[in-house]
C-alpha cells in the first residue's frame, strides 16, 4: 500500500468509524467484526479458515489483510482476533532489519517465513464482554500505523 493511502486510511477509520458502529465488538461474534469494517467503507467477506474458523479477508485502500479468529471452540465462542498481512518473497529486508523493526514495537510483530514471505500479525484480545467501536477504532489505527511503518521499513 501507499504510504499517502494509509494515512488517509487511518483518518477515515478514526473520523468514521465511531459514528457508523456503535455496537460492541466481539470475536466471539465474528458478524460484529464484519459489521465494524464494513461501516467504515473497507469490502471485507466473513469465511472461514483451514480449520472451520471464522476468519475476514479485507480489501482495504488498496491492501489485502485478514482477520483471523483464536480461542475458538468448534469454531464457536472464540475470545481473540488476529490481524494478518503478508508480503512475497520478493520484498527486500534483512533480518536485522526485522529485529530492529519489532524491538520498535509494542503490539505488532513480523517475521520472515520459510519461503521468504514476511509476515505482520497483530493479537487482540475481546474476551467475553468485547471492546467498544471507540476502543476498536483504536485498535485499527494501531495496526493501519503498524502496516505503514513496517511498508516504510520495506522501502
Amino acid at each position: 500500500m501507499k504510504p499517502f493511502l494509509l494515512a488517509a486510511a487511518a483518518f477515515f477509520s478514526a473520523g468514521f468509524a465511531t459514528g457508523a458502529c456503535a455496537e460492541t465488538i466481539k470475536a466471539s461474534e465474528p458478524q460484529s467484526v464484519l459489521d465494524y469494517f464494513t461501516a467504515i467503507g473497507a469490502p471485507a467477506n466473513l469465511t472461514e479458515d483451514n480449520v472451520g474458523d471464522p476468519l475476514i479477508e479485507i480489501q482495504y485502500y488498496g491492501t489485502k489483510f485478514a482477520v483471523f479468529f483464536y480461542g475458538c471452540r468448534e469454531a464457536k465462542n472464540c475470545d481473540s482476533l488476529q490481524m494478518f498481512s503478508g508480503y512475497t518473497a520478493d520484498t527486500k529486508i534483512t533480518l536485522e532489519a526485522l529485529n530492529a523493526w519489532n524491538a520498535e514495537q509494542r503490539y505488532g510483530r513480523v517475521y520472515q517465513a520459510e519461503d521468504g514471505r514476511k509476515l505482520l500479525e497483530y493479537d487482540i484480545y475481546t474476551g467475553n464482554a468485547g471492546v467498544s467501536s471507540d476502543d476498536f477504532d483504536e485498535i485499527f489505527d494501531i495496526w493501519t500505523e503498524l502496516v505503514k511503518s513496517f511498508e516504510d521499513a520495506l522501502s
